[in-house]
């Protein structure tokens, strides 16, 4: 008698919202895994979704990704909300934090069997442990600070390193590295020697501190450098990169132009001649050829010396010439031809030394000023790169302080949070130029015809601008970022939920530079008119602001909505 069939498990049909949820964490894994791939890490693959349980806690990692002694382990996420999810794997990170050589050596064994990539070179007290929470949605700040031992890799970081990868390849393994935390010393073979050299000399010049023209204390000196070694200690401050973006300010690096000189490089075999301009760590040293520290103040011609720089991650900082350091990147075609020359070549580098009273702050407006200066010749720089560089150089001018009200916005939990664009490659976000030009300039301006000014209570009001005060200066962002809000947040109730976005593929969509710089004009209007900026009030007097048709403006008629506007629901 034959044996009846036995009938196999239907597998489910997904709704087009599920499959679309389903290519969404198949994409925003996929990226992750290209960046880490790209710079020499490996994938764990048994390690992925494999459940654990360690010192009393169950969890499990989405991905463990190795390279020599980093051990990454990673989380993803594409919730809207992800509080509750991070906050579970708190618990398992705080568990790991305890002793994270312990946490290697258990992670070693099964079920996650590191050891087959890890291998046994590294102790695991020489093993450096990240834990990655990657998510695609942006993440609070007060959240972040909730889940400590969590490094947060947003999705603009990812895409910034997936981007930075395509162009200059295993290249990118130094910066991706310095963001993961990890110190140079404590990196690879440099792990296993204690006694491993913590600098680097170079011969070159040292200019008398009187010849140079910068503030007292700062010393600038000439030298050769490989492109191997800038390479390993380079960073530049792009507008799109992951640090702090208040003190960014570079553009994003250029595959074509990279291209270009890497052709000249295999074509011609040479370097080009023109120097490369860097601020330098403080660590560096100026001594002669006996290793005795030169005295630029008392020198008064230029003079040999020895350059010894630190070997460090992410510590030279390029201002002008970041093409020419990249192009001798590793990895790609020619690589055959370029790695000869990336080790054999010398780059000429001109590089500034602060003095040791220099913050940070100080640190980026010089090197703001400087690189304007470098690139004032060449053709008209983009408002948005002024506009950057003078939040840091010019802080207390309105594009500035309108720049920074924008940011307070863009940061916060209110109507127009996370609407506008930072990166270049966000093309869905609002583009910042035009609001900060047209809308939010002539609203913030600190002065008394300035409509947030003039109401404005504060004992530093009269003097702020003229003392540089700069706490005053954020007293007033805070105020002006708030009333903005309010005035937003009442709008935005009363406007269909689903047409408050940027997204393009939103028919009509309300979050456009015009929309947004109409209502700004509108509230200028209503505070000129004495209109009281709360909630409530506001509120009702937007009541039927659903059936004004805002997509009837063009782009360069936000004046006349604004106006329309204030007539309509303000008056």
């Amino acid at each position: 008698m034959a044996k009846a069939k036995v009938a196999k498990p239907r597998k489910k049909t997904l709704t087009p919202e599920e499959r679309a949820k389903r290519n969404l964490q198949r994409r925003h894994r996929r990226d992750i895994r290209e960046v880490f791939s790209a710079v020499g890490f490996q994938r764990v693959e048994g390690a992925s979704d494999r459940e654990f349980t360690y010192d009393g806690v169950t969890s499990d990692f989405d991905d463990v990704f190795i390279m020599e002694n980093v051990v990454v382990f990673a989380e993803y996420t594409i919730a809207s909300d992800i509080s509750e999810h991070a906050k579970k794997k708190y618990l398992m990170y705080d568990r790991i934090r305890k002793d994270d050589a312990k946490f290697i050596g258990f992670a070693r064994g099964a079920p996650l069997n590191i050891t087959t990539i890890l291998g046994s070179k590294f102790s695991d007290n020489q093993v450096r442990v990240v834990l990655l929470y990657c998510s695609l949605n942006n993440v609070q700040s007060a959240l972040k600070s909730q889940i400590q031992h969590a490094l947060f890799m947003d999705y603009a970081v990812v895409r910034y390193f997936k981007l930075l990868t395509k162009t200059v390849r295993k290249s990118a393994q130094h910066e991706l590295l310095a963001f993961l935390g990890v110190e140079y010393k404590n990196f690879s073979d440099r792990a296993l020697n204690a006694n491993a050299s913590a600098r680097e000399h170079f011969n070159g010049s040292v200019l008398p501190e009187n010849h140079s023209k910068f503030p007292k204390g700062y010393k600038v000196v000439s030298f050769y450098m490989q492109p191997s070694a800038l390479l390993s200690r380079a960073y530049v401050l792009r507008r799109d990169g992951w640090r702090d973006r208040g003190g960014l300010y570079q553009r994003m690096i250029l595959r074509t132009k990279l291209d270009s000189i890497r052709k000249y490089l295999v074509d011609q075999q040479r370097v080009f001649v023109n120097n490369i301009i860097v601020t330098l760590p403080s660590g560096t040293k100026i001594v002669d050829a006996k290793q005795n520290t030169i005295d630029t103040t008392s020198i008064h011609t230029t003079c040999p010396a020895v350059i010894s720089i630190p070997n460090e991650f992410n510590s030279v900082g390029v201002i002008d010439g970041q093409h020419r350091i990249f192009s001798y990147y590793e990895g790609g075609a020619n690589e055959n031809v370029i790695g000869v020359l990336r080790s054999q070549q010398n780059l000429l580098v001109t590089g500034i030394i602060y003095p040791d009273h220099v913050d940070d702050a100080e640190k980026a407006r010089f090197e703001a000023g400087l690189f304007l200066e470098i690139n004032s010749t060449q053709s008209n720089a983009k408002s948005e790169l002024k506009q950057a560089i003078n939040q840091l150089i010019r802080p207390f001018l309105a594009d500035s302080i309108a720049r920074d009200v924008l940011d307070r916005l863009n940061d916060g939990q209110g109507a127009l949070s996370g609407k506008f664009s930072q990166n270049f490659f966000d093309a869905s976000g609002l583009r910042t130029t035009s609001v900060v030009s047209y809308g939010l300039r002539p609203l913030v301006r600190p002065s008394v015809p300035g409509p947030l000014f003039a109401r404005w209570v504060d004992p530093d009001k009269d003097t702020f601008i003229n003392s540089e005060n700069d706490a005053a200066r954020r007293r007033y962002i805070d105020y002006c970022a708030s009333q903005i809000g309010l005035f937003f947040a009442a709008a935005k109730s009363r406007l269909p939920a689903n047409r408050w976005t940027t997204s393009r593929t939103v028919q009509n969509r309300l979050l456009t530079p015009t929309v947004v710089n109409g209502l700004i004009g509108a509230m200028r209007q209503a505070l000129d008119a004495g209109i009281q900026i709360q909630f409530d009030n506001l509120h009702n007097r937007f009541a039927k602001l659903d059936t004004f048709a805002f997509e009837k403006y063009r782009s360069s008629q936000y004046t006349k909505m604004s106006t329309e506007l204030f007539h309509e629901f303000l008056v």
